[in-house]
C-alpha cells in the first residue's frame, strides 16, 4: 500500500522517465544506477520512497515494477505474471501447468506460475500481487525445448508444446497427474508433433518419461509408428509408476514397463471419438 500522497518529485520523475525511455516497465537496481548515474545511499532511499508512494512495486530485492498513474494510491495494478517471471531468474522458461494453460490444454486455472531454470533460487516460491511464482530447478541436460512468445511487447520464454508435455510426464506433481497429461495430449493431438515429442523424451534421459508417453500414445489411439518405435528402444527393463501422485500398487504392463496404478477409465475417457 502506498504511504502518503502519490507525489513524485524531480529526482523520482527523472529516474522513471529515464527507465521508461528504455521501454522498460520492469527494471533492476543496475538499470537504476545507469539512469541515476550514481550508486549511493541516495538512490536506495529514492527507490524506497517511490515504493512507499506507489510509483514502484518491489518484486524482490533489487527488482521493481513501474506502476502507471491509473494504479492510484493503492497500487492496484500489475503486469502479466509471465512478464514478471521473466525478470526473476536467468536462464528460465515458463513451463508445466502454466504452459499447459497457455496452450489451452487444460481448463484448470492456477494462481501459480511455474518458472523453470538451471539456477536454484534461495526461496523456491515468491508471491507477487496474489500470484505465486514457483521456481523449478532443472539440470542442464533437460533444459531445452523453449520458444519465445510476445506479451504486451515483451518477449517471454516458454516451453514449446512438445517439451511442455515431456516435462509434465517427468514431473507429474507440477502437471496435476497423469490424467491431466492424457487430457492435454488429447486436446492437442491435432497440432502436436509426436515424433518430436518422442525425441524430446529420449533426450531428457528419464526412461520413465518414455514409458509413460508410449503408453499414453497407444492408449489414446494416436497413430505414430515412428514415435512408438523410438520410445520402445529407450524404455529399459525396470518398471515405473504410471502416476506418481497415485497409489504405489497396480498391475504391471510388460510392453511399456509401467505399473498401471490408476483406473483404466481415467485415461480411456480421453480417446478421441469419431
Amino acid at each position: 500500500m502506498a504511504d502518503g500522497a502519490r507525489t513524485l518529485g524531480k529526482a523520482g520523475s527523472d529516474l522513471l522517465t529515464g527507465i521508461t525511455h528504455q521501454r522498460k516497465r520492469i527494471f533492476n537496481y543496475a538499470d537504476a544506477v545507469k539512469v541515476y548515474r550514481s550508486n549511493d545511499r541516495r538512490l536506495r532511499e529514492l527507490l524506497s520512497t517511490l515504493v512507499r508512494r506507489g510509483w514502484l512495486q518491489r518484486l524482490e530485492k533489487g527488482k521493481y515494477l513501474i506502476l502507471p498513474f491509473e494504479a492510484g494510491r493503492e497500487g492496484e495494478w500489475t503486469e502479466h505474471e509471465f512478464i514478471i517471471a521473466s525478470y526473476l531468474v536467468e536462464p528460465y522458461y515458463i513451463g508445466f501447468r502454466s504452459a499447459l494453460n497457455y496452450y489451452g490444454y487444460t481448463e484448470q486455472v492456477s494462481r501459480t506460475v511455474y518458472v523453470v531454470s538451471t539456477r536454484r533460487k534461495l526461496n523456491p516460491t515468491l508471491e507477487i500481487s496474489g500470484v505465486t511464482h514457483q521456481f523449478v530447478y532443472m539440470n542442464q541436460r533437460k533444459f531445452f525445448g523453449a520458444t519465445q512468445i510476445d506479451l504486451n511487447g515483451y518477449s517471454v520464454n516458454i516451453s514449446d508444446r512438445e517439451k511442455t508435455l515431456v516435462d509434465c510426464l517427468d514431473r507429474l506433481d507440477y502437471a496435476g497427474g497423469i490424467t491431466e497429461v492424457a487430457k492435454a495430449i488429447s486436446y492437442g493431438r491435432g497440432e502436436l508433433d509426436f515424433i518430436k515429442m518422442a525425441e524430446y523424451a529420449v533426450k531428457a534421459g528419464n526412461g520413465a518419461v518414455s514409458k509413460r508417453l508410449g503408453y499414453l500414445l497407444e492408449k489414446l489411439e494416436i497413430k505414430s509408428d515412428a514415435a512408438i518405435g523410438n520410445l520402445l528402444q529407450n524404455i529399459g527393463s525396470s518398471y515405473a509408476l504410471l502416476d506418481t501422485l497415485a497409489s504405489g500398487k497396480g498391475r504391471h504392463l510388460q510392453r511399456w514397463k509401467v505399473m498401471i496404478n490408476i483406473a483404466d477409465k481415467e485415461i480411456s475417457q480421453w480417446i478421441e471419438r469419431q
